[in-house]
């Protein structure tokens, strides 16, 4: 298997990929430090959002409303009308 430096832009600090023989990651190595700040990290998420970081189509949906919101993209629904 081959491996693969990693980017600059991961929000993991990831040592290096592991690549299978066409080119896909198939597994990281990192440092025990960045482990240990990962472990403290999701043991903040509740359970009850957890599911939103397994959910990469939701995930992303949230990011792109958050981003609307920031711009100003809104606007208001009247629950009544629905």
């Amino acid at each position: 298997m081959s491996t693969a430096q990693r980017r600059s832009s991961d929000p993991i600090k990831i040592k290096q990929f592991v690549t299978n023989p066409k080119g896909h990651r198939i597994a990281v190595t990192i440092d025990i430090k960045e482990y240990e700040r990962l472990e403290k990290i999701l043991k903040l998420i509740p359970s009850s959002e957890a599911w939103l970081y397994e959910n990469s189509e939701a995930l992303e949906s949230v990011g792109k409303g958050l981003q609307d919101a920031a711009q100003g993209k809104v606007s208001k629904l009247n629950l009544k009308d629905l």
